[in-house]
């Protein structure tokens, strides 16, 4: 059926376009039955983010024309470059700036816009349903011949109580816009009462988790209400108050100590409230249980704990590591399935710098990518292997009005000039030289002109939609170097 398809990638993380009619839109390549398998090796990839797109990328160059078919599932036809999140939320930029259309990214793949059902290794199947968001639905099942399986992760929860129901979640891209809008409702709010008690607990903001997108999302925030104070001139900087709760004993463990140090340093200077070793034990719809008793009344709550493996990848009859991640060879293969590679946040895949496996950042799956798509195309050959030989190239942070914090080949870089370096990293990383421009003259017009903080009157998700919401499949750290 999907026979002379050339590469098509598909991500669990969105759901398709306007195809009333896909079924026949796919079947037209082909008479073939959805099982019928292509006369060409026909590669399937599960995932429409970091892992998954530059596998297309990748292949494209790797593989000579008409040497395999490629598909690529996603839930959404659009790359999400998760690192600038964060600057959506004080408006330095717009959540459009960091969207890139899968079929402009990887434009010799062709892109099938589903939710992935199930996995069969054993039969080398994949069912995918696919329609409208709220039309008539169809499912599809695509054999292969190789599967890529990255489908990224899902927000971590941890077990706490009520973390799914009542946090924003910025691993939800919907939830970045609905939070920037949440907090501009609320300095509306605000403004609007002479109560200074109800002020403050309209405008206290709780962030869980002290890792790179905590600490990042905390900063974003406290810049958002604190550039907001000159336009809400009945707003006091005492009305505010924004929290950073974190269960381990320093900011960003996973870094450096002198990055966690200097966060924790310039965090403080700015007012942000660090509650250290101090671990959540339940969400309520307005405030927040610590372990030791503590009560913080807030309406607003942001999750930032990290992700869990995709349910899908921790389903299948493969082994898994204790966090649930599926373990591969160094060749990024599952074992006993030579045909089917596991990479990105999903994947344990062993660092030889340091024994252990590599961290869930965007770095580390672009690279893992790579050298999957060159052991792809060498497998159809029959040619040797390469195992992954990625040594991570640095950790960076921004904080917040115009400072950041990276450790690059060994070095400590701080305030202004590593600000400097991560926009310049990340925008010489976003795909398509119309996406950089667009992000530049966003940041132009944010040093000379006042903030947006325009409320856009949309439907849009909350917190307690999270457990209805469709899973997002972007799972990097949005901190660290891509």
């Amino acid at each position: 059926m999907l026979n002379g398809w050339p590469v098509v990638i598909a991500s669990d993380d969105d759901r398709p376009p306007n195809w009333e009619n896909a079924k026949d839109m796919l079947m037209s390549t082909n008479s073939a039955s959805p099982t019928t398998r292509a006369t060409r090796p026909r590669i399937v990839i599960l995932g429409g983010g970091f892992a998954g797109v530059t596998v297309a990328q990748a292949l494209e160059h790797h593989l000579r024309t008409g040497e395999a078919d490629v598909v690529l599932v996603s839930r959404d036809n659009a790359f999400v470059y998760y690192p600038l999140l964060p600057e959506i939320v004080p408006g330095q930029i717009r959540i459009e700036d960091i969207l890139s259309p899968i079929r402009l990214v990887a434009p010799h793949a062709r892109l099938l816009m589903g939710s992935v059902q199930a996995i069969d290794l054993d039969a080398q199947l994949v069912h995918v349903r696919y329609g409208l968001d709220h039309g008539p639905t169809d499912e599809l099942t695509l054999p292969y011949d190789h599967l890529v399986l990255a489908l990224g992760g899902i927000p971590a929860t941890f077990n706490i109580p009520g973390i799914n129901e009542y946090t924003y979640q910025i691993q939800r891209l919907g939830h970045a816009f609905a939070l920037r809008n949440h907090l501009i409702d609320l300095l509306e709010q605000a403004e609007a009462t002479d109560d200074r008690e109800l002020r403050r607990a309209l405008l206290t903001v709780v962030v869980i988790g002290g890792g790179a997108t905590g600490v990042e999302l905390a900063a974003a925030v406290e810049e958002l209400l604190s550039r907001a104070l000159h336009y809400y001139r009945g707003l006091q900087q005492s009305d505010y108050r924004v929290v950073l709760v974190h269960a381990l004993e320093r900011l960003l463990p996973e870094a450096p100590t002198a990055l966690g140090d200097y966060a924790e340093r310039m965090l403080h200077r700015r007012g942000i409230d660090l509650l250290l070793n101090r671990p959540v034990v339940q969400v309520e719809p307005d405030a927040v249980i610590l372990k030791d008793g503590t009560r913080i009344a807030a309406h607003t709550v942001i999750s930032a704990i990290g992700v869990q493996p995709h349910p899908l990848a921790r389903a299948l009859p493969v082994e898994h590591d204790r966090q649930g991640r599926i373990v591969v060879e160094p060749t990024l293969r599952v074992p006993a399935y030579p045909n089917v590679w596991a990479i990105g946040d999903l994947a344990a895949v062993p660092d030889p710098n340091t024994g252990s496996a590599y961290p869930p950042t965007a770095q580390h799956a672009i690279a893992e990518a790579e050298t999957a798509a060159h052991n792809i195309a060498a497998t159809l050959r029959g040619r040797p292997l390469h195992a992954i030989q990625y040594r991570t190239r640095g950790q960076m942070v921004t904080l917040g009005h115009r400072t950041a914090v990276a450790a690059i080949a060994g070095r400590v870089i701080t305030g202004h000039l590593a600000w400097w370096i991560w926009r310049t990293y990340h925008l010489l990383r976003l795909p398509r030289w119309e996406r950089r421009l667009r992000v530049v003259f966003d940041w132009t017009l944010d040093l000379f002109f006042p903030p947006e903080l325009v409320r856009l009157p949309v439907s849009q998700l909350t917190p307690r939609a999270n457990a209805a919401a469709p899973v997002a499949e972007p799972v990097s750290a949005p901190a660290n170097p891509r």
